[in-house]
């Protein structure tokens, strides 16, 4: 189905399969990656020359979201602006568009890597260049259950928890929610986050990324099972 700019809208449904790439890619590499199953990706390329791609459940919106009740019908609006990628929520929405976990107003200048939430739902942008400081790192051997201490696996399963291993993707616990959960203090629990880090090998990763990534390869290599929102 088109709509009405002239684009193919994207529906996400709960164990629908997905991580196929688009056949036609962005101008200038930009896209949004959503992870819509067990370590499965779904990326949609950005064109630079249409109107904004809109985003909520409506079956009008560009990408259609259908399985997060939490996305309103028209939720946001993400388009290139000069040589920039913003993402736009005016209060169209009910519930909030943020950004690297921040409610935004109005507009944001998108940088490569950073995480947008809408309801329950987490994109990733990523604009072709990534940030000096981001490297892709392949783990000689993956981290089990086995590499993290009783508390550390404490705070990582706290971190994990608001994430759906098998629908949509949520931004993970903040320091203070898991300090509150596991009646810590927030201190404590950034000292353990630090070793976390380093085990699952982001440690050097822009800190927008870390906690989306650690959050995503626990689940991947089965350090986190059977995880439940």
């Amino acid at each position: 189905m088109s709509t009405s700019h002239g684009q193919q809208a994207l529906r996400y449904e709960p164990y629908s399969v997905a991580g196929e790439r688009a056949q036609q890619q962005s101008a200038d590499g930009a896209m949004l990656s959503h992870r819509v199953g067990h370590g499965i990706r779904r990326e949609i390329p950005l064109d630079p020359d249409e109107p904004g791609v809109t985003i909520g459940r409506s079956k009008a919106a560009d990408i259609t979201v259908t399985a997060d009740a939490a996305v309103s019908r028209l939720h946001a609006i993400i388009e290139r602006v000069s040589d920039c990628w913003v993402v736009i929520d005016n209060g169209m929405s009910t519930n909030g568009t943020f950004v690297n976990g921040e409610r935004i107003g109005g507009r944001r200048i998108l940088n490569s890597g950073d995480t947008v939430r809408i309801g329950e739902s987490v994109f990733i942008f990523t604009d072709g260049h990534p940030p000096e400081g981001e490297i892709t790192i392949v783990p000689i051997s993956l981290p089990t259950r086995n590499d993290l201490t009783d508390a550390q696996y404490l705070v990582l399963e706290a971190l994990c928890r608001p994430s759906d291993a098998q629908t949509t993707y949520s931004y993970p616990a903040s320091n203070w929610q898991i300090a509150h959960d596991l009646c810590l203090s927030v201190a404590t629990v950034k000292t353990h986050l630090r070793a976390i880090f380093k085990i699952f090998q982001v440690e050097n990763l822009p800190q927008n990324q870390k906690r989306v990534l650690v959050v995503e390869r626990a689940i991947a290599c089965g350090v986190i099972v059977n995880h439940e929102g």
